[in-house]
């Protein structure tokens, strides 16, 4: 079977989405949009603020009085109450705002820290502001806020964009040439690539910190500490209603003694946050409720900082969520910035009528130098498709798990969302798909392999190559074996600020094809490359690759598939 198609015709057509699917599109996009816009607002308000804080006085001051508050609120119910005095323009002040926005917390430990921090009769710095010297903190909000501003722009981004591709206008097929005009800009493309990976870096190394190395740090830093008799003042299970369920956390306050001195403390472990499963945190609640000794852990330089459990533990491990984000931010960034350089593109490259000419512009081309036999390589082995499906879908079900599972708890809970779970829908079936292809890639890997030898690592147009096979494996499976040789052709072009690739298959050749068991194991075919085709050719906009394709079919299973990349040269005069 031989086709060839010189005419150019558009590639990756599809049957067009109607006005009733694009409104539904369009709603789903505009969740994304309104969501991440909403969030984007509240953060640039809030980091605004930070900065402006920047422009505040920094005057000495004194603590007056430092305590922690016990409060009848649910959420925060300690708070770091606060007095201090400090001069400003002539005058003294009072102030008792520790930092904006500040309102308590649910731990005590927290709080217990900051009234460690700032004792009565201490000398520190606050700071007032210039244009109301009453308004004074003494601490301002931090400016790492700024880092969470790129996280909403993801939404922002995918809702925005996918409304506008819904809605855009197509160009005119006649707009749209098969081989465009080559130019040698750097592809903004590649930019907004390199952006969107440095946006993972970004979010991943921001929230690695304070989420993962600093809770593990301390977890192993406590093997040192002092263990230290306590008595356990309250000790229960505590529960966080949201949007996504119900989740528990262990909530313990005790009381010890430390070089004569009386202190509190409430933290169980470092890593903070509630999740599910009420049973095992009730059993830890119920262990230390009914202990006659319990002990934990003081920290001999700072005794108001103590634990109840440390050491290594499998917890620990989901202090590392942010690490994929940023590893994949990194080696996104180092893909895109050291990615193979395009060769020097042709002035104008347009053909399409059955001539073959080697384009003017000075490009450098493939020339048949090497005439000795060559071992083809396979573009994208079983392993690396299974390697790379499989970490896509460890990662995209690792994320939506954690709705997920809020989601069933919510529903046991006696709770349902139809909104949570329309919206969690698609998500969840690319979830399902990517777990499905996971599989069949895995299937796949045992499958018989294939080896390809070419008489020579360079075929000239018009010129003649032997091609012989063997495949490693249990042979016998496949039912039906076929080598195809395929020329293609892509033209990367942009029509405003969007960038199109149209593929296009130019010539396809199938070489052999067999159902006799030992001709499939191992064979060889002759074949000549048509010299009125095009040779292989590489530009940053524009490429023709030449490939030879290995199908087997093997009946309930996934066939043998690989393709091998060959180099095809211009006619040797």
């Amino acid at each position: 079977m031989v086709r060839a198609n010189f005419g150019g015709r558009k590639g990756g057509g599809g049957r067009p989405v109607g006005v009733g699917g694009k409104f539904g599109l369009t709603l789903f996009f505009l969740v994304f949009f309104a969501m991440g816009s909403l969030f984007e607002v509240l953060i640039l308000r809030e980091f605004g603020r930070a900065v402006g804080q920047r422009a505040w006085k920094k005057v000495p001051c004194t603590i007056v009085s430092s305590d922690v508050q016990e409060r009848n609120l649910s959420e925060e119910p300690f708070a770091f109450v606060v007095s201090y005095r400090y001069e400003y323009g002539g005058q003294t002040h009072t102030g008792s705002t520790y930092k904006r926005g500040y309102s308590g917390s649910d731990k005590y430990s927290a709080a217990q820290t900051l009234a460690g921090k700032y004792p009565a009769g201490t000398s520190t710095s606050c700071y007032v502001n210039p244009r109301n010297p009453g308004e004074v903190a003494l601490r301002r909000q931090s400016l790492l806020l700024g880092l969470v501003i790129f996280f909403p722009l993801i939404f922002v981004a995918v809702g925005a964009g996918g409304i506008y591709f819904i809605w855009r206008k197509s160009p005119p097929p006649e707009a749209k040439p098969i081989a465009a005009i080559a130019t040698r800009k750097k592809g903004r493309s590649k930019l907004g690539l390199a952006a969107v990976f440095a946006l993972f870096a970004a979010v991943g190394g921001g929230m690695l910190y304070p989420l993962g190395i600093k809770p593990i740090a301390r977890t192993i830093a406590a093997k040192s500490w002092a263990t230290t008799p306590c008595k356990v003042l309250r000790a229960e299970v505590r529960s966080h209603d949201s949007d996504d369920g119900t989740t528990y956390s262990v909530y313990i306050l005790y009381q010890y003694e430390f070089n004569g001195q009386t202190y509190k403390s409430d933290r169980y472990e470092f890593i903070g946050g509630s999740s599910s499963g009420y049973r095992g945190k009730a059993r830890i609640v119920a262990m230390y409720d009914a202990a006659p000794n319990p002990v934990c852990y003081v920290n001999p330089s700072n005794p108001s900082e103590a634990v109840l459990k440390r050491g290594f533990h499998a917890k620990l491990l989901l202090a590392l969520f942010p690490l994929p984000f940023l590893l994949i931010g990194v080696g996104g960034l180092i893909y895109t910035i050291r990615g193979k350089r395009p060769e020097t593109p042709p002035a104008v490259q347009s053909w399409g009528s059955r001539r073959s000419a080697a384009p003017r512009g000075g490009v450098d081309l493939l020339r048949a130098t090497d005439t000795g036999r060559a071992v083809l390589k396979s573009r994208c082995s079983p392993r690396v498709k299974c390697i790379g499906i499989t970490a896509i879908a460890v990662f995209w079900n690792g994320i939506i798990s954690i709705f997920v599972v809020g989601g069933i708890n919510n529903l046991r809970h006696g709770g349902f969302s139809l909104f949570q779970t329309l919206f969690l829908l698609p998500f969840l079936l690319v979830g399902l798909g990517l777990i499905a292809g996971a599989i069949y890639q895995l299937l796949a890997m045992f499958n018989p392999r294939p080896t390809l030898e070419l008489s020579s690592a360079t075929v000239p147009l018009g010129g003649a190559a032997e091609l012989r096979w063997s495949l490693a494996g249990q042979t016998r499976r496949i039912s039906q074996f076929c080598v195809t040789l395929r020329g293609t052709e892509e033209a990367r072009y942009r029509r405003g600020t969007n960038t199109y690739t149209d593929r296009n298959t130019f010539y396809e050749m199938e070489l052999y094809k067999t159902s006799n068991a030992s001709e499939i194991a191992s064979g060889q075919v002759g074949f000549i490359v048509p010299s009125d085709t095009m040779h292989t050719f590489e530009a940053e906009n524009n490429k023709i690759l030449w490939n030879l394709e290995v199908h087997g079919d093997i009946k309930r299973w996934p066939d043998v598939k690989e393709s091998f990349k060959i180099t095809v040269a211009p006619t040797v005069a």
